[in-house]
Order: structure tokens, then C-alpha cells, then sequence
């Protein structure tokens, strides 16, 4: 039969007809009506949607997400829960100030397939908007600033937030927080960005919406240091028949930097300055015996003019 035009005909049409029942589920629709049951599938974490006048109105006491259970043709409902190309949303847009309980609403979804939204409804209550302009403030704990470093400065940008919420909500705020989420050790200045949060004298966060709902946060910080005097001690002896007339440092007090500790007890530091065998004036460089726990000293390095002479006879 194939190798006739006709019978190729055939077998067209009947993949055809076959095409067109898969697609419009014309099996899954006969198995059903055979006594096969329809699927059903639970989709958690569905958006929702809120329709309302957001210039006029505040609202709230609507989950941010819902769990959905669908009914129905397999094929679709296996397709649902992969592509979760529907809607679920609250339409108050023709509702005043005042408490409601609404029942939501899902869109999108082919004839042969059904929903149940749980829970079913949300218990919103509608006030009117109020907008108000708050400082922001942000704090940096001390345990992320560097043990040898101290916090300098902290500059938000912007400095101050839009918020926006019901009468009720915005009479109890007390805090507006940048929350800085990084914990990495700070020894060096760094940006952040941190988001805003609303709190209430117990630091409960407060439902409102805000404008920018992220600032940057710049953090200085500097190296903790103190100055101390330099005392300096002669190692060795001159040449015999010579003289050490004098010993010259090019500092007499250098810029330790340390741990707050260190530094508190620390009041003079110690150099070396060696003269063994000297026939001679000479400049020598000194190394700064640093102290444990000193991470390093300005200058680094100082410079000793020593001062020989011969005796005489």
C-alpha cells in the first residue's frame, strides 16, 4: 500500500489525525471519561499578584506567596507545574480604606484544568498611604573591624529613605537600619551595599515599602598607632686609640602601629647602635628591634650618624 501515492495518502492523514487528537487531548479526555481519574498537583510558592491604587492606598496582610492545587487534563497540569505560566492575584482595585477578606483569583489556565488557592483567601486591610522622609543609620560591628585598625568613618548614600505604609504602621517607627549582611574583616576602606529595613522600638521589622530599598555604605577605616620616643644603646667598642664622641639618631620618636593592647603599654622603643671597631665617622642604618605583636613601625628603618675621634699622643 505505500508504495502507491494513495496509501502514502493514507498514512498522511492518519498521522495527521493522530497530531491533532495528542494535541487537543482528545486521549487524555476519553481516558477520563473511561473512568480514569484527573491529575492533581500542588505548586508551591505561587507569587500573588495585588491590583490596587499604590499612589492612594497602602495594603496589607497579603502573603507574598501561595500554595495552588490543580486539577485536571495530565498533560497540562505535568506542563503547569514546569512552567507555572499562570497568575494568581488580588483585584482591589475597586475597594476603599477598611478590612476585607478576599478570595484570590487565578488566570491563565486552560478549560480543562482547575485550581484551589490555599489558603483561600487573605484577611487585607486597606489604609490610606502615608509618605514620610527617615535619616538612615548603619552600623558596623566592632568585631569585623581589623585588631590593628580603628573605624574611622561610616557614609550612607543616599543619606535619607522614602517610606511608605498605613498610619498605623508608620506611627511605630523608631529605627531605619542599613543592614550590612558581609562579615569579612575590614582592615582597609571598602563599600558596601546594604539594604534598608523599618524596625519599631521592640525591633520588630515593620511592614512598609521604601525608596531606595538599598544604600552604600562607605567604611574608613585607619591603621591604630602611637608615637613613642627612641632610646638608643652602643654595642661595642671604637678602634683602640679612638674615641666615640657621639651618637646621633635622624628621629627621636617613631609611629608604632599595633594591636590597642600593645600600644597602650608600650612607651619607648629600643635600638642597637653598633660601634664595634669604628677607626672613623660613619652614618649606619639601624634596624628597629620591633616588639612582638607590633606590626611595624614609621620609619622602618633609622639612621645613626656616629662621631669617631683619634686620641691624641
Amino acid at each position: 500500500m505505500l508504495e502507491s501515492k494513495w496509501g502514502l495518502r493514507f498514512v498522511a492523514l492518519l498521522l495527521a489525525l493522530f497530531m491533532f487528537l495528542s494535541v487537543n487531548d482528545v486521549f487524555d479526555e476519553f481516558l477520563a471519561s473511561n473512568g480514569e481519574s484527573p491529575e492533581s498537583e500542588v505548586i508551591e510558592g505561587m507569587p500573588v499578584e495585588v491590583l490596587y491604587d499604590d499612589e492612594k492606598h497602602y495594603i496589607s496582610g497579603v502573603p507574598d506567596q501561595v500554595n495552588v492545587q490543580l486539577f485536571g487534563n495530565t498533560s497540562n497540569v505535568k506542563r503547569l507545574q514546569t512552567t507555572r505560566d499562570f497568575e494568581v492575584f488580588l483585584d482591589l482595585r475597586n475597594r476603599q480604606v477598611g478590612e476585607y477578606e478576599e478570595h484570590f483569583t487565578v488566570d491563565g489556565l486552560p478549560e480543562n484544568v482547575t485550581a484551589e488557592v490555599v489558603p483561600e483567601t487573605a484577611n487585607v486591610n486597606i489604609q490610606e498611604l502615608v509618605t514620610r522622609t527617615f535619616e538612615v543609620q548603619a552600623e558596623v560591628s566592632e568585631s569585623r573591624v581589623g585588631p590593628n585598625h580603628d573605624l574611622e568613618s561610616v557614609q550612607i548614600e543616599p543619606e535619607t529613605v522614602t517610606v511608605m505604609g498605613g498610619e498605623s504602621e508608620m506611627n511605630r517607627i523608631q529605627y531605619v537600619r542599613a543592614t550590612l549582611n558581609d562579615n569579612a574583616r575590614i582592615t582597609e576602606d571598602r563599600v558596601e551595599e546594604a539594604e534598608v529595613s523599618v524596625f519599631d522600638t521592640q525591633f520588630n521589622k515593620l511592614d512598609v515599602r521604601i525608596d531606595p530599598t538599598h544604600v552604600r555604605v562607605e567604611i574608613n577605616v585607619e591603621e591604630r598607632s602611637k608615637e613613642v620616643s627612641v632610646n638608643y644603646e652602643v654595642n661595642g667598642e671604637v678602634e683602640e686609640g679612638y674615641t666615640l664622641e657621639d651618637v646621633g639618631l635622624n628621629y627621636d620618636t617613631v609611629e608604632v602601629y599595633g594591636t590597642k593592647e600593645v600600644l597602650e603599654e608600650l612607651e619607648e622603643i629600643n635600638v642597637e647602635v653598633d660601634v664595634e671597631g669604628l677607626d672613623e665617622s660613619t652614618t649606619r642604618d639601624v634596624d628597629i628591634d620591633v616588639p612582638e605583636d607590633v606590626d611595624r613601625t614609621e620609619p622602618a628603618v633609622l639612621r645613626a650618624d656616629i662621631e669617631v675621634k683619634q686620641n691624641n699622643g
